[in-house]
């Protein structure tokens, strides 16, 4: 049984860096010929700002920003529309602006990110070992563009030379947000006027998924179980480990979402039914029984079956657990539990955990929670070892473990309100270890807003995101509030635990900002500001 408390908080991994740079990343594309996916009616997109780690290119700022923790929202330039133009130099004047994609959909791996843009194109950038940009970012990749390369006086001149002298620490290719391309039977480059037109795009931590409007899904990448085997697909005779070019996923239905995290992916049908794969299947996350012997099971796993339910309205993921919604009400919850992070009460538990739920199971105590306040799901989400979720009527809900500060529950808080059922309350729906100190909170709890809160906080929810060990919210007001562990300054505030909720102050060229979504990975936070034309 994997032990959450045993898995590293943060990447040591050093990779080394191939030293060649693509050419002219930062120039503009071509206008293509055929406008078959242009936009021909103003729509909203997001300005991309981020935060936390950038070890392993997480954040996409290109390679010349180097590898060190990002501590405040900054805006990421190529993820930006319209782009400011570089300073001067003395040497050389000022190049034009340069117009950059216009981000409309965005989606989080591990340590990977994904975006849709206005244009129908997918764009990549983060960390490519196990094929999750879907592109190629290797060292033949990189001398086979530098043998071409023409340097132009433009704004990424220093970029480049830098690359060439090798001062960069990252790989241009994954540092940079870039264009995944799609091929045909033959290898070759599919027209875009032939590609489908993207719906919703969803990464877990070595893959990246896609839906097009027609309900077809393609991905990416791999999954990856608890003994390091990875693996793709082994829906032919020919089974793939590491699938690193786009790939149909043949399904019998059409499917309306998708939803991925960790190393299992959950699609939703037209007609309410759900398809689970992924070969980190050891922990119940796929809703479905397996075969117990090793390649048989793995091969079960990645191939896409559906579990037993039936009118689903919604499915979600954390990185090793899933959930549905039902058209009734119903909630479900399934996979790893050892710290109640499913939702699912269970009385067999100890301080220690080490439970995992096999079957999609009802979440009485959200159902109730629902029922008595009148309202719907409107988000769920689920790190490592806590869950979150958002309801319609504006109030933030978590549960899961407590002593890492994931779930951003104020327990002292709610001793302090001097309830006369408070330590009944506890007793019942608080695990303690062995010297009393609590570790898991069994059912929801209402974090937010803080009603006669401090500073405003008493504000509605309107987007939630977990991340592995944090969580980042976004408030009606377009504020954004974190909480959680902070060793990489993924919170934006200062320490290495954030506690509870707490507002982020923005500041100088962020102040005025108003966000509308927000996307969190392993130690990174990614931030959306929606922007009309």
């Amino acid at each position: 049984m994997m032990d959450l408390d045993t898995l590293p908080r943060r990447s040591s991994r050093k990779r080394s860096i191939p030293q060649a740079v693509p050419a002219n990343t930062s120039r503009p594309a071509k206008k293509p010929k055929t406008q078959a996916h242009q936009d021909d009616t103003p729509t909203p997109y997001l300005r991309i700002y981020c935060l936390g780690n950038n070890d392993n290119a997480e954040l996409g700022l290109g390679a010349q920003h180097g590898i060190d923790d990002v501590k405040v929202p900054t805006l990421n330039p190529y993820l930006s529309y319209p782009s400011s133009p570089p300073p001067a130099s003395k040497s050389r004047k000022a190049p034009e602006t340069i117009i950059k994609s216009k981000v409309t959909q965005l989606a989080v791996g591990g340590m990977h990110c994904a975006a849709l843009t206005s244009t129908n194109e997918i764009l990549t950038w983060g960390v490519n070992d196990n094929g999750a940009l879907g592109r190629d970012t290797s060292s033949a990749r990189l001398e086979e563009l530098i043998q071409c390369l023409t340097l132009q006086d433009d704004g990424d001149h220093h970029h480049h030379q830098a690359a060439k002298d090798g001062n960069l620490d990252l790989n241009i290719l994954e540092a940079c947000p870039g264009p995944v391309i799609f091929f045909d039977s033959n290898n070759t480059p599919t027209p875009k006027n032939k590609i489908p037109k993207w719906k919703q795009i969803s990464a877990c931590d070595s893959a990246t998924f896609v839906l097009s409007t027609t309900g077809q899904v393609y991905g990416w990448g791999c999954t990856r179980s608890s003994q390091g085997i990875s693996l793709w697909s082994s829906s032919n005779p020919c089974v793939v480990e590491i699938q690193r070019t786009p790939v149909h996923i043949p399904l019998d239905d059409k499917i309306i979402k998708i939803s991925a995290r960790g190393n299992h992916v959950l699609a939703l049908t037209e007609n309410g039914q759900v398809y689970t794969w992924g070969a980190g299947c050891e922990q119940g996350q796929l809703g479905r029984r397996l075969p117990k012997r090793g390649n048989k099971e793995l091969g079960c796993a990645v191939t896409p079956r559906k579990i037993k339910l039936k009118n689903v309205i919604d499915i979600a993921t954390g990185p090793d657990h899933s959930f549905a919604v039902g058209g009734d009400g119903e909630v479900w919850g399934w996979g790893l539990d050892n710290y109640a992070q499913t939702g699912v009460i269970r009385r067999d538990r100890g301080e220690e955990g080490g439970l995992f739920v096999e079957e999609p199971t009802r979440m009485r105590s959200l159902e109730e929670i629902l029922e008595g306040r009148r309202t719907k799901i409107k988000i769920l989400t689920g790190g490592n070892s806590h869950s979150l979720c958002l309801l319609e009527d504006g109030s933030l809900w978590s549960w899961g473990r407590v002593d890492n500060c994931a779930t951003g529950v104020d327990l002292e808080g709610l001793r302090r309100r001097g309830d006369d059922d408070d330590d009944e309350w506890e007793e019942k729906w608080v695990v303690k270890d062995g010297r009393g100190r609590a570790r898991i909170l069994l059912r929801p709890v209402k974090i937010l807003p803080r009603e006669g809160g401090e500073d405003g906080d008493d504000v509605r929810i309107k987007w939630v995101e977990a991340g592995a060990e944090h969580g980042v919210a976004v408030d009606e007001k377009a504020r954004v509030i974190t909480w959680g562990f902070n060793a990489s300054h993924q919170t934006g505030h200062k320490g290495e635990e954030v506690k509870i909720p707490k507002m982020i102050v923005m500041k100088g060229a962020l102040e005025g900002v108003e966000f509308s979504w927000a996307g969190a990975g392993g130690h990174f936070t990614i931030l959306g500001e929606e922007v009309g034309l």
